[in-house]
């Protein structure tokens, strides 16, 4: 616990700045709270097809992620100061590493709350956040990747007529370094946001929690210091839950999106394409014992075959995560939210508040290809048991195995892609 003992003076010293100086020693209520994951990776055989030259046959990574946050309540207002720290190990020359992985000692959130400001209004929050939004397909914090998406702006939480509806207007944080040596190296430089980049829209929930509807706005630009897509879209999400028959319950979001984009990030690039693009989730599961859930799902999201014509189909998953439904990422890569149609099975196995056991199976094509190509992927099993061997400390351990299609017996790698991968979390 010596860590802890070290930093929590440090930042309660720092929060403390924020509020009037005679009110720390009575009325201000500080916490401190972390943790720490440790990953390891192996993985054999890339998915998509790749040529000795991009990169090896097998991948080894060993990751870490600390995350430390401080915070200060007094009276409504709350002041939040988080670090985080992700870094990756034992994994040379690989092409796949990227800022997402690779994050090293930096401010992942700091804001200031006030809440409770009136019956309609919750909460106003202002700073830099991580964000999770409903489905977690448009917006979210990352838990299986090594590194969290953060935003600059502003979010108000309300009440209108019973339904709970999230304003907000975000800058999305750019993490940096981007360059491949430099992120290999675990080297550091602060993230920022781009005034050329906003993220902004509505979220609302109904009473009953069965409804959950997004309005999403994605405005970026081209600045000296940003290379962008000029992307200009509108995206709407409609997610409905319900129950019935006792122990079945089911869900569907269908997800549009339409505006304008370009096809690369190209400063010669000046050809604004309009998008028109689609994703849908469903899933239909029944407690089939007093322990374990099993349902059916699909995943179908839009893509596209047709590079030379006017119109981007494929779907754009924003910030959004996609671990949930389509296996794990960081080493693995695993699937995106595009391009893809993914039918599948998934079990939940929960005991006595220990055991988690998750076994998924999805077969897996592409939404389009281009003519006389193939679209059969392949079919992916996976499988993760988590074990809460105590309050603090929780171990895990999984894998996939991916048994490749037409379309992936591809490049130098054509066999069967072998995935496992063990962590522990342990929270203080």
């Amino acid at each position: 616990m010596a860590i802890r003992k070290f930093i929590r003076p440090a930042l309660i010293a720092a929060l403390g700045t924020l509020l009037a100086p005679q009110a720390l020693a009575q009325d201000v209520e500080f916490d401190f709270s972390g943790s720490w994951r440790m990953r390891y990776e192996t993985l054999k055989n890339p998915i998509f097809p790749a040529t000795e030259a991009q990169r090896t046959q097998s991948n080894d990574r060993i990751s870490s992620r600390v995350l430390l946050k401080g915070e200060a309540n007094y009276g409504n207002w709350n002041a939040t100061v988080e670090i985080q720290d992700s870094r990756a190990f034992l994994d040379d020359n690989d092409p796949t590493l990227k800022s997402s992985q690779v994050n090293t000692l930096e401010p992942l959130q700091y804001f200031i709350r006030y809440k409770d400001f009136n019956e309609y209004v919750k909460a106003i929050t202002v700073g830099r956040m991580a964000v999770d939004h409903g489905s977690r397909r448009l917006m979210a914090k990352g838990v299986y990747r090594n590194a969290i998406n953060a935003f600059d702006g502003v979010m108000v939480d309300t009440v209108v007529k019973d339904w709970d509806i999230r304003g907000f207007y975000f800058l999305p944080v750019s993490r940096f370094p981007t360059q491949s040596q430099l992120v290999e190296d675990n080297k550091r430089a602060f993230d920022k946001s781009f005034s050329e980049r906003k993220y902004f829209g509505l979220y609302a929930v109904s009473p009953d929690e069965k409804w959950k509807i997004q309005n999403v706005w994605f405005k970026e630009s081209d600045s000296e210091e940003l290379a962008t897509k000029n992307r200009d879209l509108y995206t709407l999400s409609v997610d409905y839950s319900e129950s019935f028959a006792g122990d079945w319950k089911s869900n569907i979001e269908v997800i549009g999106q339409t505006g304008t984009a370009r096809s690369s990030s190209s400063a010669s690039d000046l050809t604004d394409l309009d998008v028109n693009a689609w994703m849908v989730h469903a899933h239909l599961g029944q407690q089939v014992t007093k322990s374990t859930f099993l349902r059916a799902e699909i995943d179908f999201a839009t893509g596209d075959n047709d590079s030379a014509d006017d119109e981007i189909n494929a779907f754009d998953g924003l910030y959004g995560v996609r671990r949930f439904d389509f296996g794990p990422t960081d080493v693995y890569q695993g699937f995106q939210r595009s391009n893809i149609i993914a039918p599948g099975l998934r079990s939940v196995t929960k005991i006595g508040g220990v055991h988690n056991i998750m076994v998924g199976y999805k077969a897996l094509w592409y939404h389009k290809v281009e003519q006389g190509e193939e679209d059969f992927m392949g079919n992916q099993l996976e499988v993760r048991w988590r074990y809460q061997v105590m309050p603090e400390l929780r171990l895990e351990f999984g894998g996939a195995y991916l048994m490749k299609g037409d379309a992936l017996e591809q490049g130098d790698y054509p066999d069967d892609s072998q995935f496992a991968y063990t962590a522990f979390l342990y929270k203080f």
